[in-house]
């Protein structure tokens, strides 16, 4: 654990928590922290776990771009990047980073998202990532046989009907399918609005469940860590 604290000590972001639930235009581009600096932290603490499966609900909708890239590798200034870098790109940069991904989306589009990324960038897409489009993302984690390691929650947008409830119902059908030791990331999390983000049922039963919060603000991350595995 010692060096997982150290990751996330160096981990320091200019965080900003959002008190109304409508944003503009405006404030997504240019005021909201961008997810790439959680999302790299949180692979950087998989990587040391030595975690392999990832299963990501809710996939990318706009393509990653060279820019994205170099944006993802440099010292992020978290308000600052390429505006398709909103929508975060998780998957990508998780099979980049040589996870064995499955990204799930009910909508169709998402598959020209994640291809695209790939014909932008002039690559082949990788056997390591799995898409899974379009699928309801409960019931692939029902029919889903293999564990998981790190559950990435970024489905059922902020503001449609039942969005915390589906992130909660999400987490109950991969539960007993999650890794002794397992990571929980959770993005637009950033709201501190009677709503709350998408996790505003599901952090406080992690909490109750003896998850370990590790950071919080655009994205949160949870850790149930088995110490003898």
């Amino acid at each position: 654990m010692k060096k997982i604290y150290e990751i996330i000590h160096n981990f320091k972001i200019d965080k900003k928590f959002w008190v109304y639930d409508n944003l503009t235009g405006e404030d997504y581009d240019f005021k909201r922290s961008k997810p790439a600096y959680y999302i790299k932290t949180a692979i950087e603490i998989a990587k040391y776990l030595n975690m392999k499966t990832v299963v990501e609900i809710g996939s990318t909708r706009l393509s990653v771009t060279q820019k994205c890239v170099e944006y993802y590798n440099s010292e992020n200034n978290s308000y600052l990047s390429p505006p398709c870098c909103c929508d975060g790109h998780g998957g990508f940069f998780w099979a980049e980073a040589g996870f064995d991904v499955y990204t799930v989306d009910i909508d169709i589009n998402c598959i020209n998202g994640v291809k695209w990324s790939y014909t932008n960038l002039n690559r082949e897409v990788p056997n390591n990532l799995n898409i899974v489009i379009p699928k309801d993302g409960i019931e692939f984690l029902k029919e889903f046989s293999e564990k998981i390691d790190v559950l990435f929650l970024d489905g059922w947008d902020k503001g449609t009907p039942m969005y915390a409830e589906k992130h909660l119902e999400a987490y109950f059908e991969a539960k007993d399918k999650l890794s002794d030791t397992n990571l929980i990331l959770i993005d637009d999390t950033d709201y501190i609005t009677n709503d709350g983000g998408k996790d505003a049922l599901l952090s406080p039963v992690l909490l109750e469940e003896g998850y370990i919060p590790l950071f919080n603000g655009r994205q949160t991350l949870f850790l149930k860590y088995n110490k003898n595995k």
